[in-house]
């Protein structure tokens, strides 16, 4: 369902999107928008972590979506916050 890898989506020389899950927390993020914006001061596409693609689709969207509301809502329904 959800990608495995980052990417980057080139919408222009100036305008870059990074986005991917890995599973592995922060630190590949972390380095991908580093990157990102050194790439993007220094005009330089190479340095990125991975190619610039122009277009990225992400297969079964919809099913991801209900699965994760799926799973906020059943934990909602059984933790009982401070308010509550």
């Amino acid at each position: 369902m959800a990608t495995s890898r980052g990417w980057v989506v080139a919408f222009g020389p100036d305008a870059f999107a990074c986005f991917g899950y890995s599973g592995r927390g922060i630190c590949p993020g972390t380095i991908f928008g580093t990157e990102t914006a050194a790439a993007l001061l220094d005009r330089r596409t190479d340095t990125l972590p991975v190619a610039p693609v122009a277009s990225h689709h992400e297969s079964q969207a919809a099913l991801q979506e209900a699965w994760f509301e799926a799973g906020a809502s059943l934990t909602h329904a059984v933790q009982r916050g401070p308010l509550l």
